[in-house]
C-alpha cells in the first residue's frame, strides 16, 4: 500500500488543504501543534471510520461539515475513498461516503465503507465489529507515547491487549463459552437421568414375560458364550498390544533424546560461531595500540609547563612594575601642563603680591617643556617594554595550551591501553571457552552417534506394532457386532408377547433417552476433559511461537538503534521488556528518554512484523507511520535510525518528527506551520 494524497476539509486546524505523499522515506516536519499529527489521525478516520464518541476531536471548532479524502494505491488499483462529518445538537457523527476504484464510484455508510477497506487490505472479517483499525493500529501507525503506555502498564493489561492485538482471545471465549453450554449440558443429562429410573422396573416386569421364550433365549445365550470367546481372543489380543506400546514408549523416547541431543548440538555450533566471531573483533581492535611509559611523559611534560608558569609569573610581575611607572610618568607630566596653566595668566605673585617677570614666565615654560619632554621619551620607552611583556605573556601561554593538549592526548592514550589490557584477558577468556566448546561438540557427535544405534535396534517395531493393533480394532469391531446383535434379540423378546406390547414401547423410548443421554455424557466428557483444555493448549502453543519471534525481533531491532554492547534486552513469559547493562537487570522506568525510546521503539518495530507474519498476505507490509519515534535520541542514536530505516526496506515509511537532523537521511520532507489557527505545508 502506498498513501498518495490526503484532501482535508475542516478537519481540526485544517480549513481547505491538498497534502501530496511521494513514495520512499517522507518526514513531516514541524513545530509542536502545526498539525502534523492530524494528517496521520485523518487518514486513519479514511480507512476505518469513527470509533465510538471520537468525532468532534476531529470536526474543526465552529464549523457544521468537515470530509478526508484518502488517495492510495494497492494491488495495481487506484482507490480513493471520502468519508463525511456533519455536527447535530449532541455530537458529530458519519455521514455516508463513497469510494472509487479506477475510476468506479460505489457509495456506502460508514459500516460498508469499512468491510470494503478491510477486504482490499485483507485485513480478518472479524475485525469489521472490532475496534477501529486494530491491525492497522499496531503494523502500520501507533503513535510512540502509546506505545511506551504499554510498557509500563501491569503485565495482565499488556497481555490483555496483545491477546486482542494477536486475536488469541477467541481461544478464552471459546472456553467460557464451552463452560456455559456445559451447564446447560449438566441441565439436560440430569432430566434425562430422572426419566430413565424406572427402566430396570420396566425391563424386570418384561423378564417376567419372557419365561416362554425358550428359542430366543437359546440364541440369545448362543450370543453370549460368541461374545466371551471374543472377548477372551481381544484380551490376549490386547496384552499383546500393551507390551508393544510399551516397546513403542522406549522407542520415542529414544528419538526425542536423540532430537535434544541434536539441538544441543546445533547450540554448541552457534556459540562457536559466536564466540569466534568476537575473538577476530577483540583483535582487530588491540593491532594498534602499544604500550609506552605514560607517567614518565606527563611528568616531563609537566616540568614544561611549570617552568612556563614560573617565567609568567616573572614577567607578570615586571609587567605591574612597568605600569606603575607609566602611572607615575603620567602624573608628572599632567603636573607639568598644570604649572604652565597656572603660570600663563598670572600677573602677581599671590603671596607677596609682586608683578611676575615675563622673563620669569619663561623660564618656569621652559623648565615644564623639558620635564614633559622627558616625560614622554620615558613612557614612550616603557610602553614599549609593556609590549614586549604583553608578547611574551601570550606566547608562553600558548605554549601552555599546546603542553596541556598533549598532556590530554597522553591520557587518551593511557585509556586505550588500560582498554587493551581488559580486552586481551577477554580474549584468553574465550579462547579458553571455545577450548571448552571444541570438547563439548566432540561429546555431543559421541552421544547422537549412540542415540542412532540404540534407535536402530529397534527396526522393524513399528510395522509390528500396527499389525497388533488392526488385530485388536478388528476384535474390538466384532465384539460390537456382537453386542447389537445380542441388543436386537432382547427387542425381538419384546415383541414377543402382546401383553407387553406397551411396555416395549415404553423401553424402546427410554433407550433413545438413554442413547441421548450417553451422547450428551460423550459431549459433555469432551467438552470438559479435551476441548477446553486444548483450546488452552493452542493459545498458549500460539503466545509461545509468538514469543519466540517477537523476542528475536526486539533483540534486533534494539541492537540496531541503541548501538550498546553493554545493554541487552529480551522478553519475559508476560512479553515484558527487561533490560541488562553488564549483567544487572534495570527497570524500564529507570532507563534514560533516548533509551526508553530506543526500547519503545524496537518494540513497536517488532510488534508491527509478528502481525505481518502471523495475519498472512495483509496488503499494508510496505507502509509504516512513526510518530516522534527518536524523542530524547542522542547524535549517534540518531545516526541508527538510517540504519533502522534501510533495514525495513519498505516501499513507503512517514515519519513525524521536530528533530532536523533526520532530514539528511530520508527521501523527502513535508514542512508543517501554523499561520493565524490555520495549518499550512509546503
Amino acid at each position: 500500500m502506498r498513501i498518495n494524497k490526503i484532501r482535508l476539509e475542516n478537519i481540526r486546524s485544517y480549513t481547505s488543504k491538498d497534502i501530496d505523499f511521494p513514495e520512499g522515506t517522507v518526514l513531516l516536519s514541524g513545530d509542536i501543534g502545526s498539525g502534523k499529527s492530524t494528517v496521520l489521525l485523518a487518514a486513519e478516520f479514511a480507512l476505518f471510520g469513527l470509533d465510538k464518541g471520537g468525532g468532534s476531536s476531529l470536526l474543526r471548532n465552529g464549523k457544521n461539515f468537515g470530509s478526508v479524502e484518502l488517495d492510495f494505491e494497492l494491488d495495481e488499483k487506484r482507490i480513493m475513498i471520502k468519508r463525511t462529518l456533519k455536527r447535530t445538537d449532541k455530537s458529530v457523527k458519519q455521514d455516508p461516503g463513497y469510494i472509487i476504484v479506477n475510476g468506479i464510484k460505489e457509495d456506502g455508510t460508514a459500516t460498508e465503507l469499512k468491510a470494503k477497506i478491510l477486504d482490499f487490505l485483507n485485513y480478518p472479517k472479524d475485525y469489521l465489529t472490532r475496534s477501529r483499525g486494530l491491525l492497522y493500529k499496531y503494523t502500520v501507525y501507533t503513535p510512540q507515547e502509546e506505545m511506551k503506555r504499554i510498557l509500563i502498564e501491569s503485565k495482565e493489561d499488556r497481555l490483555h491487549v496483545l491477546r486482542k492485538v494477536f486475536d488469541t482471545d477467541k481461544y478464552k471465549r471459546v472456553q467460557e463459552n464451552c463452560t456455559i453450554f456445559l451447564r446447560y449440558l449438566r441441565t439436560e443429562t440430569r432430566i434425562y437421568e430422572d426419566r430413565l429410573k424406572d427402566k430396570n422396573k420396566k425391563m424386570a416386569e418384561k423378564n417376567e414375560k419372557e419365561k416362554a421364550l425358550v428359542d430366543i433365549e437359546k440364541e440369545l445365550e448362543k450370543a453370549k458364550r460368541e461374545l466371551n470367546e471374543i472377548k477372551i481372543k481381544g484380551s490376549e489380543v490386547k496384552s499383546m498390544l500393551l507390551k508393544q506400546e510399551e516397546e513403542m514408549s522406549k522407542l520415542n523416547a529414544l528419538r526425542n533424546k536423540s532430537s535434544l541431543i541434536e539441538k544441543d548440538y546445533e547450540h554448541a555450533l552457534r556459540d562457536k560461531k559466536r564466540n569466534e566471531d568476537r575473538l577476530n573483533l577483540l583483535k582487530q581492535r588491540i593491532e594498534d595500540i602499544k604500550e609506552e611509559d605514560f607517567e614518565s611523559l606527563k611528568k616531563d611534560l609537566q616540568g614544561k609547563v611549570d617552568i612556563i608558569i614560573n617565567e609568567i609569573g616573572d614577567v607578570e610581575k615586571k609587567l605591574r612594575d612597568t605600569l606603575k611607572n607609566i602611572s607615575a610618568y603620567h602624573t608628572r607630566g599632567n603636573n607639568a601642563v598644570e604649572i604652565k596653566n597656572k603660570i600663563k595668566n598670572l600677573e602677581e605673585c599671590p603671596t607677596c603680591y609682586q608683578p611676575v617677570k615675563h622673563e620669569y614666565k619663561e623660564r618656569i615654560f621652559k623648565e615644564q617643556d623639558e620635564t614633559i619632554l622627558k616625560v614622554e621619551a620615558e613612557i614612550k620607552k616603557l610602553n614599549s617594554i609593556e609590549k614586549e611583556y604583553n608578547e611574551l605573556l601570550s606566547g608562553n601561554k600558548e605554549q601552555i595550551e599546546r603542553l596541556r593538549k598533549e598532556l590530554s592526548k597522553i591520557d587518551t592514550k593511557k585509556v586505550r591501553y588500560e582498554n587493551f589490557l581488559i580486552m586481551k584477558k577477554e580474549i584468553g577468556e574465550i579462547e579458553n571457552q571455545l577450548s571448552g566448546i571444541e570438547k563439548n561438540i566432540s561429546k555431543t557427535l559421541s552421544e547422537m552417534e549412540g542415540t542412532k544405534k540404540e534407535v536402530g535396534l529397534f527396526a522393524g517395531l513399528e510395522e509390528e506394532y500396527k499389525k497388533i493393533k488392526g488385530e485388536f480394532e478388528n476384535f474390538s469391531r466384532e465384539e460390537r457386532e456382537i453386542e447389537i446383535r445380542k441388543s436386537g434379540i432382547d427387542e425381538k423378546i419384546n415383541f414377543t408377547n402382546e401383553m407387553i406390547n406397551n411396555i416395549d414401547v415404553e423401553i424402546k423410548n427410554l433407550e433413545q433417552v438413554e442413547i441421548k443421554l450417553q451422547k450428551l455424557k460423550e459431549i459433555e466428557t469432551w467438552l470438559d476433559k479435551h476441548f477446553i483444555n486444548l483450546m488452552g493448549i493452542i493459545e498458549k502453543n500460539i503466545m509461545n511461537k509468538l514469543h519466540s519471534e517477537f523476542e528475536d525481533l526486539f533483540k534486533k531491532w534494539f541492537d540496531i538503534i541503541i548501538g550498546n554492547e553493554n545493554l541487552k534486552v529480551w522478553l519475559d513469559d508476560e512479553f515484558t521488556p527487561v533490560i541488562s547493562q553488564e549483567g544487572f537487570e534495570m527497570d524500564y522506568i529507570d532507563l534514560s528518554g533516548g533509551e526508553k525510546t530506543a526500547v519503545a521503539l524496537a518494540y513497536r518495530l517488532s510488534l508491527n512484523q509478528v502481525l505481518n507474519n502471523l495475519v498472512g498476505e495483509v496488503k499494508t507490509r510496505d507502509l509504516l507511520i512513526l510518530d516522534e519515534p527518536t524523542d530524547g535520541f542522542s547524535s549517534e542514536q540518531l545516526d541508527r535510525v538510517r540504519l533502522v530505516l534501510d533495514e525495513l526496506d519498505m516501499r513507503q515509511i512517514i515519519i513525524v518528527s521536530h528533530e532536523d537532523k533526520i532530514e539528511s537521511f530520508v527521501d523527502n520532507v513535508l514542512r508543517f506551520r501554523k499561520i493565524n489557527g490555520v495549518s499550512e505545508v509546503s
